[in-house]
């Protein structure tokens, strides 16, 4: 009696078994298809030697970046400069 039961039970679980078997192989099947997908993009965004690919959108971006810095580096400069001559200014006459 105590086999018939296992053998029922085994029997009664076997579609969920199976259901699951289905479930994982849906989603590998998934997770292949959203690696393939990546890898493509992947090719898009970095060459063989894993070097990023400047977007043109990004390329635009970091020159008006790099122009901003620029401005800011020569006002700061200028900045400087001029807190220099009155510092200069003042310790000469100082002495």
């Amino acid at each position: 009696m105590h086999k018939d039961t296992i053998k029922t039970i085994a029997i009664g679980l076997l579609p969920v078994l199976l259901s699951i078997i289905g479930y994982l192989f849906q989603e590998s099947m998934t997770l292949k298809s959203k690696i393939s997908t990546l890898e493509q993009k992947m090719s898009i965004l970095v060459d063989l030697d894993n070097q990023i690919i400047p977007s043109p959108n990004n390329s635009i971006e970091r020159l008006k970046l790099k122009e901003e810095m620029l401005q800011k580096n020569v006002e700061l400069d200028k900045r400087l400069s001029i807190i220099e001559h009155h510092v200069f200014k003042m310790l000469g006459n100082k002495h």
